[in-house]
């Protein structure tokens, strides 16, 4: 049964030497964390389902995930179509084979969706597919910061052939970047969507669905703008979509999506304020692939009544197309970027159909990452030909970030590494490898007191890293790029969030030493920050190495300097690091922002990795 052998993939992976017995328990309690959710619904889907229908990637051999060992991969013909598998390989090792199979992701399956209309495209039984990201609004001026960003997150499982069901988020609170009645109006809404898609007609060139979407939201509002009054309020509601898309396939590369639907609002809220009310919705859009990794979309979606969609400067409904158009990237075979330009207001099923206020004129800027984690199915790690090399001591040390800089390495598909420091402040980055090559952390950091006008709270946020080259695989050097973002922790007097951006080039002459060039911009406020980071990591003696980095600001802001000393037993995988810097913080925006007094704190930090 495909139910059994999935099974025992799941366990083999845990219980196989590859994880020393100290780390396995670990390992299996920490992705249960981060997939608990998912992973309890895939349960039922279990139940309901029966055998998977992934497309499988059928290879000889050992795991190739199995690092701990040097293994020779080698390329052998296959009869499948090219176009609908990944090339066959055969691993040999000390003449014994065994057997492992691999699936075409979900990402790899039909171009990617687009942004504002549904598709009939359906999730293979058992598979997960998350999404998380921003746009923003008013990126490049007329309002202060760095403009408005929405957020959302996602995540979808494959429970049967034709039935998929998932979990939306997306929110936004913030100062508009227009008055609304000629006042400043503060506006925020905060949606929650359970879904459902049942496709209920499967062709060999078309398919056609339906979508059901129950959200849960809350407004805040004031101003007259969805308000009966001039006052801030807020309302608890609650909206419903139902969309019916038809998707209509060229190609395996080029798809059309045409959707119709029906979407109910409340007509009034927050003390007889006009609300959207009841509308019907017809929307058009195209996916086109245009190379393996690489692709374009666009779409737009038109309220046709008798409900509306959008508001103008003076607080009255109206009704304004909702569109999008953007490139996506498939860096890995499970991780996809999008860059994409909108002006749609939200992304769950309903809130993708408003208009961004006022009027829907606005366009934001958006940047989107999907992913799709391998928990019940076996995913290639990256579009390498051939497996990592087996991590050194030295290479897990170097997974770690500097003081105040960034390495360009990434973590090993499915590993963990938490790093947190104590003194003189207080800070914690979880970090999880999505693919070989791409990096997702969950961010906490407290900054000391600074001349910066960003506070002292205590601040949330996450970030993604993507490595492009990487000097372990023959490349010249390592380079990655790094994007993150900080958010006030509710309640804090502050209430600053911050986003950072930098590229990473990792160079390792001889197996002690590692040179580092780290340019970076960070962004608060009306503030704008950007260095030239540079360092170097020299391992003195077995687990112990030294630390030197600075950091020149481009922007006539003062030098940030560190220096340090870490130490990592035998097996490389707990570590205690001594530092001193000038900075505000370790990592993010406070490695670009010197202490109020441009002295410097001692502080100490541990590092722990959990796998391979």
């Amino acid at each position: 049964m495909e139910v059994n052998r999935v099974k025992n993939q799941f366990y083999s992976y845990f219980l196989s030497p590859s994880f020393n017995s100290e780390n396995s328990s670990t390992m299996k309690l920490a992705k249960i964390i981060v997939f608990c959710f998912p992973l309890t619904i895939g349960g039922i889907s279990r139940v309901w389902g029966g055998e998977s229908d992934i497309l499988k990637l059928p290879t000889t051999g050992n795991r190739l995930r199995d690092s701990t060992s040097a293994q020779l991969l080698l390329p052998i013909e296959t009869s499948a179509s090219k176009d609908t598998q990944l090339p066959l390989y055969k691993l040999s090792e000390g003449g014994e084979t065994g057997g492992v199979e691999y699936s075409l992701t979900p990402l790899q399956l039909f171009p990617l969706e687009p942004m504002t209309v549904e598709t009939a495209n359906m999730l293979p039984r058992q598979a997960v597919y998350t999404t998380y990201g921003t746009h923003i609004y008013n990126l490049f001026g007329g309002v202060p910061g760095i403009g408005l960003q929405v957020y959302n997150g996602s995540i979808d499982w494959g429970i049967a052939d034709n039935f998929q069901a998932g979990l939306a988020l997306s929110f936004f609170d913030d100062i508009l970047g227009e008055r609304i009645g000629g006042r400043p109006t503060n506006f925020g809404f905060f949606s929650l969507a359970g879904r459902g898609k049942y496709r209920f007609v499967r062709e060999e060139n078309y398919d056609l669905a339906v979508v059901a979407s129950l959200e849960w939201l809350k407004i805040t509002s004031e101003n007259r703008l969805f308000n009966g009054g001039i006052s801030s309020r807020q309302t608890n509601t609650a909206a419903i979509s139902i969309q019916v898309p038809y998707t209509y396939k060229f190609n395996e590369n080029t798809q059309w999506h045409i959707v119709g639907g029906l979407n109910v609002f409340p007509e009034t809220i927050n003390n007889g304020g006009d609300f959207y009310g009841t509308f019907f919705n017809l929307g058009t859009g195209v996916s086109i692939r245009l190379h393996e990794r690489f692709g374009l979309f666009a779409d737009v979606n038109m309220p046709i009544g008798p409900g509306h969609n959008s508001v103008d400067a003076n607080g009255r409904l109206e009704r304004n197309a909702v569109w999008s158009a953007g490139f996506n990237y498939l860096h890995s075979p499970g991780v996809a970027i999008d860059l994409s330009v909108t002006n749609r207001l939200g992304t769950t099923a309903a809130t993708r159909l408003l208009a961004f206020p006022p009027g829907g004129g606005n366009v934001a800027l958006g940047l989107n990452v999907r992913y799709t984690p391998d928990i019940f199915t076996e995913y290639p790690s990256s579009f390498a030909s051939t497996p990592p090399p087996p991590l050194t001591e030295r290479d897990k040390q170097l997974l770690f970030d500097g003081i105040t800089l960034t390495t360009a390495e990434t973590l090993r598909k499915g590993t963990f590494f938490v790093d947190t420091g104590l003194r003189p402040n207080f800070n914690i980055q979880v970090a999880y490898g999505m693919s070989d090559d791409a990096q997702l952390e969950f961010i906490g950091q407290q900054l000391s007191d600074s001349k910066k006008p960003i506070g002292n709270s205590f601040k949330f946020g996450g970030a993604t890293k993507l490595r492009f080259l990487n000097q372990a695989r023959g490349d010249a050097f390592s380079f990655s790029i790094r994007g993150a973002f900080l958010e006030a922790s509710e309640g804090d007097s502050d209430g600053v969030g911050a986003f950072s951006a930098e590229g990473s080039f990792s160079y390792s002459p001889t197996s002690q030493l590692a040179l580092f060039l780290n340019p970076k911009g960070g962004f608060f406020g009306n503030n704008r920050l950007v260095g030239l980071g540079l360092g170097v990591n020299f391992q003195l003696l077995p687990g112990l190495q030294f630390l030197g980095e600075v950091t020149p600001m481009l922007s006539n802001d003062a030098t940030v300097w560190a220096i340090g000393a870490r130490y990592f037993p035998s097996n490389g995988n707990l570590g205690i690091g001594l530092y001193g810097t000038n900075a505000a913080a370790s990592g993010n925006i406070g490695s670009m922002i010197t202490r109020k007094n441009n002295d410097f704190s001692v502080g100490v930090n541990f590092m722990w990795l959990f796998g391979d």
